[in-house]
């Protein structure tokens, strides 16, 4: 059976993503792996003899206590979503959040991430960037889905995606269109055409005709700011889920580098789906 990693930290924003995760796990038929870290204390030994170990065990041991005392808050909220049917088991670990991620992908086959992101609608696009979310986007290699701190779940209908019009967006795209089935979804591709682009007409159409067999309708946008030019799409084509191709270079990248003077707000309220270059080249889950 398919595995979601969900990170919790119990807050407000970990219980509203908990929503989208229990969605998604009945959506691909998955399981729910509910995760929650805590950091050790710091502690200074050189004067009187410590039994680091026994520190550890019962800090674990209070951690779990703690872990297991939310986990009715996290069944109650699948009952009353009619999600009750779906399985959820838990781990605990302590250190680093991302390094905690990338050994239970690694180690408890896990298809896909679901997080929620302390970081609110306005500035979305830089705050995200520093987030937990964000360095689980950068360091994991399977896909993850953020979701903004105010975002309540509301079904997911049409699913933006970021185009560049590459084999490996082909590919992406391939994937994503299985998880639109899922949902009886849309996909809506967005190229943003800026103007030292060197994708050519006869491109964009040679590559659509790949696509005549998936449920894909395709926009090409000709304009600069790549940016401003996703918030407002978004807005008037009523997206609910963003999806990107991230890489270590390109149009992620584009995204999230802009100097502290040209930053601005940019209004995002919806969740973002990151699917990962290494990801894409293997089959679909």
């Amino acid at each position: 059976m398919k595995r979601i990693l969900f990170p919790t930290d119990f807050s407000e924003t970990a219980k509203n993503a908990f929503q989208y995760a229990l969605k998604m796990a009945d959506s691909l038929q998955a399981e729910i792996l509910l995760l929650h870290t805590f950091d050790m204390p710091i502690i200074d030994g050189a004067e009187i003899p410590i039994n680091f170990k026994e520190i550890y065990d019962t800090l674990e041991d209070t951690q779990m206590a703690h872990f297991k005392d939310h986990i009715p808050d996290l069944k109650h909220i699948a009952d009353h979503s009619g999600m009750g049917h779906i399985r959820l088991t838990h781990l605990l670990k302590s250190g680093d959040l991302t390094y905690a991620m990338k050994e239970a992908i690694a180690k408890q086959d896990i298809s896909l991430v679901v997080m929620g992101t302390s970081i609110t609608s306005n500035n979305w696009f830089d705050s995200l960037f520093g987030s937990h979310a964000g360095e689980a986007i950068n360091a994991l290699t399977v896909p993850v889905m953020s979701i903004p701190a105010e975002m309540e779940y509301r079904k997911i209908k049409e699913i933006a995606f970021t185009n560049l019009y590459r084999e490996k967006d082909f590919r992406a795209l391939q994937k994503l269109a299985v998880i639109a089935s899922k949902y009886n979804a849309s996909i809506k591709s967005l190229f943003v055409k800026k103007s030292n682009s060197e994708v050519t007409e006869e491109q964009i159409k040679t590559w659509e005709a790949r696509c005549a067999d998936l449920p894909v309708q395709f926009f090409v946008i000709p304009h600069d700011d790549v940016r401003q030019t996703i918030v407002d799409f978004i807005n008037n084509q009523h997206i609910d889920l963003l999806t990107m191709l991230t890489e270590k270079r390109g149009f992620f990248e584009d995204i999230f580098s802009s100097s502290l003077t040209q930053k601005m707000a940019y209004k995002i309220d919806i969740p973002m789906l990151a699917l990962h270059e290494e990801d894409v080249i293997s089959d679909v889950k």
